[in-house]
């Protein structure tokens, strides 16, 4: 997110359930990304630094908000490499279109750092 971001996985061959999904994917692998990205300074980060570290990497035009590019460069990211992990172009708007959907609550089209803070503490469980 951030590596920030793949969409409810239960959508992609092999992810998960849809009762403990994110829209951003496995966060777990996510976080392994930027932390990669990072470096040292990606070591010994609190949980809320580990999300803003996410969803920075991929706010590419710095407004503090994801949009629909910045969410398909995400979502390619945190599925590189994995098995199955090739999506068509309408997967890749569905799970664009899922996360504005659910996640934008002011309905900019965009998904700020609060929503998205809101989106994860919500599928956390």
């Amino acid at each position: 997110m951030l590596s920030l971001i793949a969409t409810v996985n239960a959508a992609i061959p092999g992810g998960q359930s849809e009762t403990e999904h994110s829209n951003y994917g496995d966060m777990g692998k996510a976080k392994e990304f930027a932390k990669e990205h990072m470096g040292d300074k990606g070591k010994n980060l609190t949980e809320k630094e580990e999300l803003m570290m996410l969803f920075s990497l991929h706010d590419s035009n710095k407004d503090g908000k994801l949009d629909g590019i910045e969410l398909r460069a995400a979502f390619s990211d945190f599925n590189q490499g994995a098995p199955d992990s090739t999506l068509s172009l309408q997967q890749m708007l569905d799970m664009i279109d899922h996360v504005i959907a659910e996640d934008d609550t002011d309905n900019d089209g965009k998904i700020s750092w609060e929503e998205y803070l809101i989106s994860q503490k919500y599928h956390e469980g």
